[in-house]
């Protein structure tokens, strides 16, 4: 998993718990199978910053995770 402190938003956090691990994978799959995402979710989801999201993020979201 990744791991930072601080206050700010960050990319791939997106249940906004300080750690970036396969929980986040799953809410994004979840968001994504909904098509529902919270504002703030969808801020933190949009890795490639195409303003969608899909498989493309969660490809991001995992490379994230193993570098």
């Amino acid at each position: 998993y990744y791991y930072y402190e601080g206050s700010s938003l960050f990319m791939g956090d997106l249940n906004f718990d300080g750690v970036i691990n396969v929980i986040d994978i799953v809410t994004m799959v979840n968001g994504i199978l909904s098509n529902s995402f919270d504002p703030n979710v969808f801020e933190v989801a949009d890795l490639n910053g195409d303003g969608v999201i899909n498989v493309i993020d969660i490809v991001s979201l995992v490379n994230l995770i193993i570098s």
